[in-house]
């Protein structure tokens, strides 16, 4: 079974080297960390992770036009953020999300579960 990719979406280095280490011990092939909307659309209209995992507020940016593309292209993605959950957009409500700051254990099931076929 080929490996499967994640493109993180996070602009905290820290954060984002926590989480690049809890996907790779778990066997994922992580593309970014991409820190800003812009890199995370460029990597997203020439790579095609299984998964994208992003922070909601990049910098001085917030990141819905990444939730837009995800959805309008069918993508799988995880919300991993600071803000409470009523910050996400009505539309993206419903999809996993997990508060920071996060457990790796949680984070994990949390893409698992995302990645199981409905």
């Amino acid at each position: 079974m080929p490996q499967r990719s994640v493109l993180l979406v996070e602009d905290e280095p820290l954060v984002a080297l926590d989480v690049e280490m809890a996907l790779t011990r778990a066997g994922f092939r992580v593309l970014g960390p991409a820190p800003t909307t812009a890199s995370a659309l460029s990597l997203l209209r020439t790579e095609n992770p299984d998964l994208t995992i992003l922070d909601l507020h990049l910098g001085d940016e917030m990141a819905f036009p990444i939730l837009d593309f995800l959805a309008k292209t069918g993508r799988l993605f995880v919300i991993l953020s600071g803000h409470s959950r009523h910050v996400v957009p009505l539309a993206h409500r419903d999809r996993p999300y997990v508060q920071k700051p996060h457990q790796e254990k949680a984070l994990l099931q949390v893409v698992d579960a995302a990645l199981k076929p409905n």
